[in-house]
């Protein structure tokens, strides 16, 4: 995946599938992903890859540097895949 997103278009990805289960959806907090995407977006910018800094940033932002089980991720990845 080397195409390069906004970070609006990250964080609409990681609203949209919720992988955290944080409930933005159905709380319409839209910009709940939003800070966790511009961190991503500048990764990328560095030249992190997409997925290696989406699972960086998840694992950073939501499990205190702890690994995870990272197929939750799965899902904002396709979404990213269907953009432009």
């Amino acid at each position: 995946m080397s195409r390069d997103y906004t970070a609006e278009q990250i964080s609409l990805a990681l609203f949209e599938t919720d992988p955290l289960n944080t409930c933005c959806r159905e709380n319409e907090c839209w910009d709940e992903y939003d800070r966790v995407a511009q961190a991503i977006h500048r990764d990328v910018l560095n030249g992190v890859s997409l997925e290696n800094s989406l699972e960086q940033a998840i694992r950073d932002w939501f499990y205190d540097g702890e690994s995870f089980d990272t197929n939750i991720l799965l899902p904002v990845l396709h979404k990213l895949e269907k953009v432009r």
